[in-house]
């Protein structure tokens, strides 16, 4: 070989190959166990890496929707923590060695995830620290504390680069249907041994021992996994597309995921879906067309009939939507009421403690006492009864189910100014792309608007926590940013010039 470059390329290629192969044939030899898969993940990131370098910013947007747990990780976290990091860590690295490679500069998102970052820090540094029992630390809580952190890098590492035209609409799927895989979940049952494995990535919802009955089993992976196909159709064509009578499958493939979302039996799901059908077609302008009378017309013959036959719905439809004035089964009335008076009974008893917090929120470290309260002990048997509602595991975790609390609790008055900011402007964002964005991106700059008016009502109102809804508001304006590749403003207005143009002043007469 006469060229010393390929030369010495061949050579580096040599030199790294082979100790990896030696290694990998080595932990081959070893027992198939956890260990041996992290090294194994671990090599075949490094190999891979360059990969990730070139594409890491579509691996992000697909990270964030898929619903795999990388195992192989201390802590199992999910892919979408793993891509935001990775991806972020690539992005300032590029911008440092190259200097035409720039954020979108948003400073009205970029001051409240500062403010929410630092507020977290504080809380942390001045309540226990971030410990996590999976790395052998003697607080937990620490995964939280991540959340809240990734979920601010989440908007920087979307804001790195701008999603060209071209391949917008590629990205509208990418950033929804990865939630697909969800369903692989709930398959294992149906699965043969050799494939069980596949649920290390997806691990299931419920173990299913008393077999699975349509309808009255609640298929909570099944019931999350079509939601996004519902979505991108929103997203994608928006609900008078759906509706169009030129592309009826739509409609069909709209209803029948619907119905499939109904396995779940989540109320707070059905209610979700309704408010954002709601609100996109009120923003689509759709109520100042045909469809408004038909619609209602449909409305109204569809809960007169499901006023007749309601109680006799499968159970997790009638789960569902027990919060409408119908007559329900009784077995479901008994279920839901149980499910909201523990919520009710629990928030009853917090709202007096949270004055106590207000300068200084309980942040979220646990014990190595309470920790084992809730993984192994008490909490965990359900011998709950020498505890008040506020008392027990969920509560001690953190998990309030209820925005307000889950931002009054940890973080005080800090934390709450801090969420109410970032809402407040991730509306701005979402809302002025909206208003003056390219008309090619209506339909989703139209989607995007009505789910963060979904998003702050549940947060409020419905099921909302901290941790979750930092990483959802920050996505959503960070996707709004780089789909439209700024914050749209409006076009200055043109100076009309008179039509009558005053004639010039005659010369003066010579003297």
């Amino acid at each position: 070989m006469t060229n010393p470059a390929a030369a010495i390329r061949m050579l580096i290629t040599y030199a790294v190959i082979i100790p990896v192969a030696i290694f990998v044939g080595y932990l081959l030899t070893n027992p198939l166990d956890f260990s041996t898969l992290g090294y194994m993940g671990l090599i075949a990131a490094v190999i891979v890496s360059p990969l990730f370098i070139k594409g890491h910013y579509p691996l992000l947007v697909f990270g964030r929707a898929c619903p795999m747990l990388c195992f192989f990780l201390i802590g199992r976290p999910p892919l979408g923590q793993v891509v935001v990091v990775v991806s972020l860590f690539i992005a300032i690295t590029e911008r440092i060695l190259n200097s035409e490679k720039r954020f979108v500069s948003a400073p009205v998102m970029t001051w409240p995830l500062l403010f929410i970052a630092a507020v977290t820090y504080l809380t942390a540094k001045l309540t226990g620290g971030i410990g996590l029992h999976s790395l052998g630390g003697d607080t937990g809580g620490g995964r939280k504390y991540l959340s809240v952190f990734i979920g601010v890098a989440t908007f920087f590492a979307l804001t790195s680069q701008v999603i060209p035209k071209n391949k917008r609409m590629f990205y509208i799927g990418l950033s929804i249907l990865p939630g697909l895989l969800g369903v692989i979940s709930d398959m294992f049952p149906f699965l043969p041994s050799p494939l069980n494995l596949i649920n290390l990535l997806f691990p299931p919802t419920s173990s299913y021992s008393e077999g699975i009955v349509v309808g009255y089993t609640r298929l909570v992976s099944l019931s999350f996994a079509v939601g996004p196909v519902m979505i991108y159709l929103l997203a994608r064509y928006g609900l008078g597309g759906i509706l169009s009578a030129r592309h009826p499958w739509r409609a069909l493939l709209f209803v029948a995921c619907f119905l499939l979302s109904m396995l779940g039996g989540f109320r707070n799901a059905f209610f979700g879906l309704v408010l954002l059908l709601g609100l996109m077609f009120f923003f689509e302008g759709l109520h100042r067309s045909r469809l408004l009378p038909a619609l209602a017309l449909a409305g109204v013959l569809g809960m007169t009939i499901m006023g007749a036959f309601s109680d006799r719905l499968p159970y997790t439809f009638q789960r569902s939507m027990a919060f409408l004035p119908l007559k329900w089964d009784p077995e479901v009335l008994v279920d839901t009421h149980g499910s909201t008076e523990w919520r009710l009974q629990m928030w009853r008893l917090l709202w007096p403690k949270v004055p106590q917090y207000l300068l200084l929120g309980k942040g979220y470290a646990l014990s190595k006492e309470d920790f084992d309260l809730m993984g192994g002990g008490t909490f965990a048997t359900g011998q709950t009864a020498q505890f008040d509602a506020s008392e027990q595991g969920l509560a001690v975790s953190g998990d309030y189910h209820s925005g307000p609390l889950s931002t009054l609790m940890p973080f005080g008055i800090w934390g709450a100014i801090g969420i109410v900011w970032l809402m407040a402007a991730t509306f701005f964002v979402v809302y002025r792309n909206y208003r003056y964005g390219e008309p090619d991106l209506r339909i989703y700059n139209v989607y995007l608007l009505a789910s963060c008016i979904g998003s702050i009502v549940g947060f409020l109102f419905l099921f909302g926590a901290f941790s979750d809804s930092i990483g959802g508001f920050a996505g959503m304006a960070g996707m709004s940013i780089a789909m439209n590749g700024r914050l749209a403003r409006p076009q200055p207005k043109a100076v009309a010039s008179p039509r009558i143009k005053p004639l010039p002043a005659p010369a003066p007469l010579p003297a």
